[in-house]
């Protein structure tokens, strides 16, 4: 694994963790401003609508898992693809667990990566 591909992993890994503990300080520095944040339910999401919706409840992970992720590279941008297994539900409501494809753009801010764009499609 190249040194991009293991800062990225380790950006997506932190980026789980973060919503896992609804860590908003670490999800705001993963985040960048313009993020767009595009559901498998195709609802698409500024950084501070998402945050907002962690914040209500809308979206409590219990678990996200990554599998089979590929980057490609263009400059201070990465495109990262794979499959992800969340287990996801509303905050007092049962999770449950779900399959998806997704997409991820990262880009390098300073010395830091931070999400630029996700997108999600039911697998």
């Amino acid at each position: 694994m190249s040194g991009v591909d293991a800062e990225i992993a380790a950006a997506e890994l932190a980026l789980y963790r973060a919503m896992i503990a609804q860590d908003f300080a670490a999800l705001r520095a993963l985040l960048a401003d313009d993020l767009v944040y595009i559901h498998s339910t195709a609802v698409s999401e500024s950084k501070e609508a998402y945050l907002a919706g962690v914040a209500a409840g809308l979206y409590d992970y219990g678990a996200i898992e990554t599998k089979h992720a590929k980057n490609w590279m263009h400059g201070d941008v990465v495109i990262r693809t794979g499959l992800v297994h969340m287990v996801v539900g509303e905050r007092g409501k049962p999770k449950g667990a779900i399959n998806l494809l997704f997409t991820l753009v990262w880009r390098r801010e300073s010395s830091a990566w931070r999400l630029v764009l996700r997108q999600a499609t039911r697998a």
